[in-house]
């Protein structure tokens, strides 16, 4: 069931997960080039609660659990103990020490960061431990989402929205059960299967490059979802960011539809000329709202205008 909005609505989330984003690919080049710049990678939190506050846009950050921490430690050589593992050597990276000594693998600090800024934004919810939760077990998702709730208690927020890593759904009705109310669903681009014709699917990967659609919430499952429009970040065609997004917020408008772009804080540090692209774009939606265009808001603070009280 989709639900016909009031205004058009724009939103961001951003998956937080400094080094646990690459659990699942210990030989990523990217690791190195973190480490070795983790200064950097962490000030790209810095750099976009900046922007967001020069253009008073509140986002939904969406935050790896093991960063509520500020350190751990292993109980019988082992880490995490309690947690039932997606893999039996899922938790190899972790260094069980302190945020001094590896700073990409805690983050305490930046949630009181977040929560302290002058804009309100939204601590969401991206796992524990960044797990594939279309390819795990029922037990390790309802582990994942039970210790998760437990820390953000202790800094003060009650989860609502979730994000999932690596954009994989699963187990859908385990957040449900657990008090979330909307999730971020699968990219509202145009689909293209492997049965298709090879002409069909370039077609549509084509299309995919282009056009950046606006999107609907959907009630399923008893929990809401709002599909992505767009990754903002290219690797392959940089220049075409800003353009794509702008393009795909005046259809949103027009359409009056939801406009939800997302990216990763470290992918400023990879691709520098993101920073510059991120703030036009927000100088364009801060004008689109201020002018009565559209609204801005966090998925939590979506959640209220689809159940009336927003």
């Amino acid at each position: 069931m989709t639900k016909e909005l009031p205004n058009p609505i724009f939103i961001i989330s951003l998956d937080t997960e400094l080094l646990w984003g690459y659990a699942g690919y210990p030989s990523s080049e990217v690791i190195n080039l973190m480490k070795g710049d983790d200064k950097k990678v962490r000030g790209c939190i810095d750099i976009l609660l900046n922007l967001f506050e020069k253009h008073n846009i509140p986002a939904t950050w969406a935050v790896v659990g093991h960063l509520f921490l500020d350190h751990c430690e292993c109980e019988d050589g082992i880490p995490h103990k309690e947690m039932p593992r997606f893999k039996e050597d899922w938790y190899s990276a972790d260094p069980c020490t302190d945020i001094k000594k590896d700073p990409l693998y805690y983050g305490k600090d930046i949630v009181e960061k977040i929560l302290s800024n002058r804009v309100e934004h939204e601590i969401g919810y991206h796992s524990f431990s960044h797990i594939v939760f279309s390819e795990c077990s029922r037990e390790v998702a309802e582990a994942e989402i039970k210790i998760g709730n437990k820390l953000a208690k202790e800094f003060g927020i009650t989860l609502k929205s979730f994000v999932f890593p690596e954009n994989k759904i699963g187990y859908v009705d385990v957040l449900k059960e657990s008090g979330f109310k909307i999730y971020r669903g699968e990219n509202g681009r145009r689909r293209y299967e492997p049965s298709q014709n090879i002409l069909v699917r370039k077609f549509n990967g084509g299309l995919n490059k282009l056009i950046t659609p606006p999107v609907e919430p959907k009630w399923e499952e008893g929990i809401w979802k709002i599909p992505s429009s767009m990754y903002f970040c290219d690797p392959q065609i940089k220049f075409s960011v800003l353009p794509r997004a702008k393009l795909g917020l005046c259809r949103a408008i027009k359409a009056k539809k939801v406009f939800h772009i997302w990216l990763h804080p470290h992918s400023l540090l990879l691709y520098p000329s993101l920073k510059d692209d991120l703030d036009k774009f927000l100088g364009v939606v801060a004008k689109e709202r201020d002018d009565g265009k559209i609204e801005v808001m966090t998925m939590g603070e979506f959640v209220r205008v689809l159940e009336g009280k927003g």
